[in-house]
């Protein structure tokens, strides 16, 4: 027999209940990145008052960690955020204007233009839940691509590798080989270390001094009020998709999502850090 046509309503409701699943494992998996930045953050808070001999190898531990929240973890929210909103665009849900140009900010301007967007008060439509999604990804992007490369330069030096840019061939091996660079570039304060690398240890990070610790803080922190106003926007964006399902249907997509939550290569963090 003949397949039967959908009928418009059945349409729609494929369309939220895609729309939601992207938009649920997305938050799902950005909340997983904004509790791990901010065990970061104590972690670093630790180490600008530390003394140890071993300072500088464990603010490159801490570089790594941060590198693989922002080009692995955050890297799969913000991808899984653009198929949410491609989709729905694809299925006729316009987005609002911009009431700012964004492309022509710089990254400062764009931080502070984020913080300070304004949305309606009682969301209720396909298209203010996308809006919400859109700046959820705009917030991700700013991660991505400015905050935390700055903060991981800032603790070990070179050039930050970002999600998607390609980079100039370089001789620092932080810029030539990211995983090797992360790992081994500024470690050290000997000087036949230093040879060998070609680059210089981070002696402005360590605790009492300034320099460069007190940077990547101010980094951090800019960091994490931008991450839970990502997730801050993909929950209304999920509170508004919700109410189109029905409450089984619901139901089973929130089980579905919880049991297929992407964190990051390893698995889960750890629920807590030792320095």
């Amino acid at each position: 027999p003949p397949k039967k046509k959908q009928t418009l309503r059945e349409r729609e409701r494929d369309m939220e209940s895609f729309l939601l699943e992207y938009a649920m494992m997305a938050g799902n998996n950005v909340k997983a990145q904004r509790d791990r930045l901010l065990q970061l953050q104590r972690r670093l808070q630790r180490l600008q008052a530390a003394t140890a001999e071993d300072h500088n190898a464990k603010l490159g531990v801490l570089a790594m960690d941060l590198f693989k929240v922002y080009y692995i973890g955050l890297e799969y929210g913000a991808r899984t955020l653009t198929t949410c909103i491609r989709f729905a665009r694809q299925k006729g849900v316009l987005l609002s204007p911009p009431t700012m140009n964004f492309a022509v900010m710089n990254d400062e301007q764009l931080h502070d233009a984020l913080l300070a967007q304004q949305f309606p008060a009682r969301p209720t439509t396909h298209t203010q839940a996308i809006d919400r999604a859109m700046a959820a990804l705009l917030a991700i992007k700013l991660l991505e691509e400015h905050l935390l490369p700055r903060c991981v330069e800032c603790l070990v030096g070179g050039e930050a590798p970002v999600p998607g840019r390609p980079r100039d061939p370089s001789p620092d091996p932080v810029a030539a080989d990211t995983t090797e660079g992360l790992a081994n570039a500024d470690l050290s304060d000997d000087p036949d270390a230093t040879a060998k690398t070609g680059s210089k240890p981070r002696h402005a990070a360590r605790g009492g001094g300034g320099g460069e610790v007190e940077k990547a803080l101010d980094y951090m922190y800019r960091a994490n009020r931008m991450v839970s106003l990502a997730v801050k926007h993909i929950d209304v964006s999920v509170a508004v998709l919700s109410r189109f399902l029905d409450p089984k249907k619901l139901a089973s997509l929130t089980d579905y999502c919880d049991d297929h939550i992407y964190i990051s290569e390893e698995g889960p963090y750890p629920s807590s850090d030792s320095d």
